[in-house]
């Protein structure tokens, strides 16, 4: 097992917020039909984790919508890099719903170069009283082969502090557990590559 480990930056703000209530971002569910994914995409596999992972009681969420973001983490990805820092470009299309410590199974359209600029957490959602939402910037790459079905791209860890800062990103290699996961809940016989994520403008960074 190789890792990755790189030093970024993060911000919080409500931007996230304001499109769960009404504004054109709509996260994107996951997969669950092979049927559904037109030979223009390819499957995403991979798994997202908070270190230290949320405590009980450490996200307030007191709507109906608010539940549908307890352990949720809000994913990016897209055909274009953007700095999640700087806030997310009103009408970005590329987010979907995942959830911590579990695999993730997205579909997305097939590109020479993918690119994972980050994600958002929460912490609070009672609107209009309170809403605290974290985004952690994690600038990576996938770089994908025409033949490409579905890839799997690793397990992301944000290591945050107590005022949940990032600290630090690590990739990790779970390539066989995550393959056979992808076999038992999608019930598909495609093959799964492995294409780590790397740091933007890295081609060497990660292990192949």
């Amino acid at each position: 097992m190789r890792s990755l480990s790189l030093t970024i930056r993060t911000a919080c703000t409500a931007l996230f917020a304001a499109s769960l209530m009404g504004c054109a971002i709509v996260p994107e569910r996951q997969l669950v039909d092979l049927r559904s994914v037109p030979p223009d995409m390819i499957i995403l596999v991979g798994k997202i984790e908070l270190h230290p992972p949320l405590a009980p009681g450490e996200q307030m969420l007191k709507t109906e919508q608010g539940e549908h973001l307890k352990d949720a983490f809000i994913l990016y990805v897209g055909s274009q890099p953007i700095d999640v820092s700087a806030g997310v470009p009103e009408g970005f299309a590329g987010s979907f719903y995942t959830t911590l410590e579990q695999e993730f199974f997205i579909t997305v359209r097939r590109d020479k170069t993918l690119y994972l600029p980050g994600g958002t957490f929460y912490t609070a959602y009672d609107p209009p009283a309170r809403v605290e939402s974290h985004d952690l910037s994690s600038p990576l790459q996938v770089d994908l082969r025409p033949e490409d079905e579905a890839v799997y791209i690793g397990t992301v860890q944000y290591f945050r502090d107590k005022d949940n800062a990032l600290r630090s990103v690590s990739i990790r290699d779970d390539y066989t557990w995550a393959a056979a996961q992808f076999k038992e809940r999608l019930g598909t016989e495609k093959t799964i590559r492995k294409a780590l994520v790397m740091p933007v403008g890295c081609s060497t960074c990660a292990a192949p």
